[in-house]
């Protein structure tokens, strides 16, 4: 009776296993509800229907919607929802700075570019808390408790923009750096706080 009753419970998760695999492999190989590629074809087609026409009413809502779900999606190319996460002020500053990191560093995987919208987005941020920062002058505004906290925070705020900054234009110069060994070969080597090497090195 044991057996048997191992033996079913076996069969129920191979089963369970089997059917598992079958719907992971249908929605890895079909067209789901976030796929980015039927998102560009439904846009291309609607573009299509239109004949060059321009549209108006409730088809040109859908359209904007849908071009707008394009560019989202398309963000590392578009740079789209970065550029609107910063104040309207910023956003062409914020766009023109991504495209010249990605073209100075010559920017082509999906890292490359995530780092330089990170270097471009901390840049905007030390801006940003440096003009509040600015204010932050006896004479220029009431001081209390609460504007002491709030200028508290900004300052912080602005320390980890610049450190933010910093660790992303580092982090990228060293994946664009060309790897570079050295092979020292000695009997005995050593190195100063002068960087000398003594004896026998090659």
């Amino acid at each position: 009776m044991k057996k048997a009753l191992m033996a079913k419970n076996e069969s129920v998760d191979l089963n369970t296993t089997n059917q598992s695999k079958k719907v992971r492999e249908f929605f890895n190989t079909k067209v789901h509800r976030y796929d980015v590629e039927g998102l560009c074809k439904k846009y291309g087609d609607t573009m299509d229907a239109t004949g060059g026409r321009r549209v108006r009413g409730k088809d040109a809502i859908n359209l904007l919607e849908l071009s707008n779900s394009v560019q989202y999606a398309l963000g590392l190319e578009t740079h789209v929802p970065v550029a609107e996460s910063v104040d309207v002020k910023y956003r062409h500053l914020i766009t023109e700075m991504i495209r010249k990191i990605e073209k100075e560093y010559d920017c082509g995987t999906a890292i490359e570019k995530t780092l330089a919208e990170t270097i471009a987005l901390s840049h905007v941020r030390i801006i940003c808390f440096s003009s509040a920062m600015d204010n932050y002058v006896p004479g220029k505004i009431s001081i209390n408790k609460e504007i002491n906290d709030y200028y508290a925070i900004a300052s912080k705020e602005l320390d980890r923009a610049h450190r933010q900054l910093t660790n992303a234009i580092m982090t990228l110069r060293q994946i664009k750096m060309p790897y570079t060994p050295l092979n020292i070969t000695a009997k005995t080597a050593f190195i100063a706080q002068n960087q000398q090497f003594n004896d026998h090195v090659k």
